[in-house]
């Protein structure tokens, strides 16, 4: 059977992400555990696969939902697993029983978690979080939460293991808020080591890894890990050279001339003022290429940009190739990337439509197939609905 052609796929190199995790791992002094945060599906390059890939260097795997950590586990991952937000107590005996440790942030929800251990005559262990300014989830920086936490951590069932906290503006060139949220997390830790809990403190995420001095027990590596940074403002001489871990790619399925005049797209918001050479890319919105690009992006064709033309439709988008020599109908198109590749990378296109390189990643569809590269080589291919 003749191998399948993909109309549109993302390439995750694992090289690159390796290498990502490593420039991580080198920052932190060798004491200091390094999780690798792989919710949303790893931001949308595979959570199984990453997992596997780096089963024997993170100290653990930081996930969002029950789900995620459930994914991880069926598919033989034996790691520590951390929740970062809040699950249901519907949840509660799976995870427990598949040995995944929980946050905890209201005495509320330990009473349960305890109950549920009780019912299960099983211990689990948790990690409380404090609210040092995110604003998010988290006991409040007061004396009456150390009270409540160290009553918790007497609850039958629960292991009080870690306390941790989020940085709101770690990524910001101006470090004083970030500093405010480590003197908070700082003083109530203290307190509790104080009271004889002596816990896996962690606060630091990217953003910190690539801009402060380590602290603490853990920090946890999230967006760094996947070739793009946390924003503009962090020095970006601090870590090393980050590699992108997706491309983004499709084909050209359609090649036309167009005389002068001719509209283009929905909504005819663009009008060809010359005889124009017009290629028909199969990728759209539905498959995770923003609509916000219409008229609005240049993507790679046989190593020359080319700009978009036109509204980008749910499942295509049109480009002027007229300046590319000898195009053909099925020439690969990379919509973001590394940039040794001439094309723009994921960070670039998100912040040319007001959002993140990160969002970018985490909104490719499930019908675009994930292609797994190691050692320059394709070593898996993986899809929702891909049928190989």
């Amino acid at each position: 059977m003749k191998e399948k052609e993909l109309r549109c796929w993302a390439e995750i190199n694992l090289d690159a992400m390796e290498s990502n995790f490593d420039l991580a791992r080198k920052k932190l002094p060798p004491e200091m555990k390094l999780a690798a945060v792989i919710k949303a599906d790893a931001y949308g390059h595979g959570a199984v696969e990453a997992a596997r890939l780096l089963e024997k260097k993170a100290d653990f795997f930081a996930v969002a939902t029950a789900d995620e950590a459930s994914e991880l586990r069926k598919a033989g991952i034996k790691n520590r697993i951390l929740i970062l937000g809040h699950i249901m107590p519907s949840d509660f005996e799976k995870m427990i029983l598949q040995d995944v440790t929980l946050c905890v942030s209201d005495i509320e929800e330990a009473l349960l978690l305890s109950k549920e251990c009780e019912k299960l005559q099983k211990k689990v262990k948790i990690h409380v979080a404090l609210d040092t300014g995110m604003g998010r989830i988290g006991f409040p920086c007061a004396e009456s939460s150390i009270k409540e936490i160290i009553g918790i951590s007497e609850l039958n069932g629960i292991i009080l293991e870690g306390v941790f906290s989020h940085f709101a503006k770690a990524d910001s060139q101006d470090k004083s808020y970030a500093k405010t949220q480590l003197a908070k997390f700082s003083e109530m830790v203290d307190k509790l080591e104080k009271a004889g809990l002596k816990l896996i403190r962690h606060i630091f995420n990217s953003a910190a890894i690539v801009d402060l001095p380590p602290k603490y027990d853990m920090a946890r590596e999230g967006i760094i890990l996947y070739g793009m940074y946390p924003s503009p403002e962090v020095d970006l001489g601090n870590i090393g050279e980050l590699r992108a871990v997706m491309t983004l790619k499709s084909r050209i399925m359609h090649l036309k001339i167009s005389p002068k005049g001719t509209p283009v797209s929905y909504g005819c918001t663009y009008v060809t003022d010359k005889e124009t050479k017009i290629a028909t890319v199969g990728a759209g919105y539905a498959d995770g290429v923003p609509r916000l690009l219409s008229n609005n992006a240049l993507v790679t064709i046989n190593g020359t940009r080319a700009p978009v033309i036109g509204r980008i439709c749910m499942d295509q988008f049109m480009v002027d190739v007229s300046q590319i020599p000898d195009v053909k109908k099925y020439d690969e198109v990379i919509i973001f990337g590394d940039k040794k590749d001439n094309c723009k990378t994921a960070d670039e296109v998100a912040e040319s439509v007001g959002s993140i390189g990160y969002e970018l990643t985490c909104g490719i569809n499930r019908r675009v197939p994930r292609v797994y590269i190691k050692n320059g080589k394709v070593i898996k291919i993986k899809g929702v609905i891909y049928d190989g």
